[in-house]
């Protein structure tokens, strides 16, 4: 993953690369458990970072498996720990969770799925971020293998602090990148089936539509799944 954002005090112009995969758990068919944060990030913001980022795991457990309705409804708890490098921006603050509900329906060659939770510290607030998120998708099958696809993201702030404090560049921390308000970001993209059941392989731009202090993102990820 590739992401990249214009200069505002006091973050200065900059690139971020992440290399990481994921892994998931299937107790069961309604219960699963697995990793999906971390990996190695290589930062270049007034100088060239690279280092470890936080872990962050999920268990979650799907409480409607209607096959007849192609409808799902699945709640779970992910967990970031602060494990990773300052070098990067990491291992700041307390560990966080975040409850959440997942939502997916088939109707004819269209897929809708959306995604709402709110996240929260374990410690004191001031020493975390607590925001609620919601992400809401579809996509449609063209010629049985190709998914164009259209996301929004929504992230609502429930804390706040000082963007015009002046901490120096070099020692800023994104874990005190936050503050009360709204952020919300579109995604457009496409995922193709080159191995039915085996293999996926997609790709998706992200950009920002409305946030805080002017705060541009620009995204690109790319994404390879593998079944066995």
């Amino acid at each position: 993953m590739s992401n990249w954002t214009s200069a505002f005090k006091p973050l200065p112009e900059g690139d971020v690369q992440l290399y990481g995969a994921g892994l998931t758990v299937a107790g069961s068919d309604r219960f699963a458990i697995g990793l999906n944060q971390g990996g190695y990030a290589t930062a270049h913001y007034i100088k060239d970072r690279d280092g470890w980022l936080n872990l962050g795991g999920f268990a979650q457990y799907t409480l409607i498996k209607d096959v007849e309705d192609q409808f799902l409804l699945t709640v779970g708890m992910r967990l970031e720990a602060p494990t990773g490098e300052a070098e990067v921006f990491q291992g700041h603050g307390p560990a966080h969770l975040a409850g959440y509900a997942t939502m997916g329906k088939e109707i004819g060659e269209f897929h809708l799925l959306a995604i709402g939770g709110y996240q929260f510290p374990t410690a004191d607030e001031r020493d975390g971020t607590q925001l609620f998120y919601l992400n809401a998708h579809i996509d449609r099958r063209l010629f049985c293998w190709l998914y164009p696809l259209f996301e929004v993201n929504w992230i609502q702030h429930s804390t706040s602090i000082d963007l015009n404090r002046g901490d120096r560049p070099e020692f800023f921390d994104f874990g005190t990148f936050e503050v009360t308000g709204n952020l919300v970001a579109m995604a457009v993209g496409a995922n193709a089936v080159i191995i039915p059941e085996k293999l996926e392989f997609g790709m998706v731009y992200t950009r920002s539509l409305a946030t805080q202090h002017d705060f541009e993102v620009n995204g690109l990820i790319a994404k390879m799944v593998i079944r066995y």
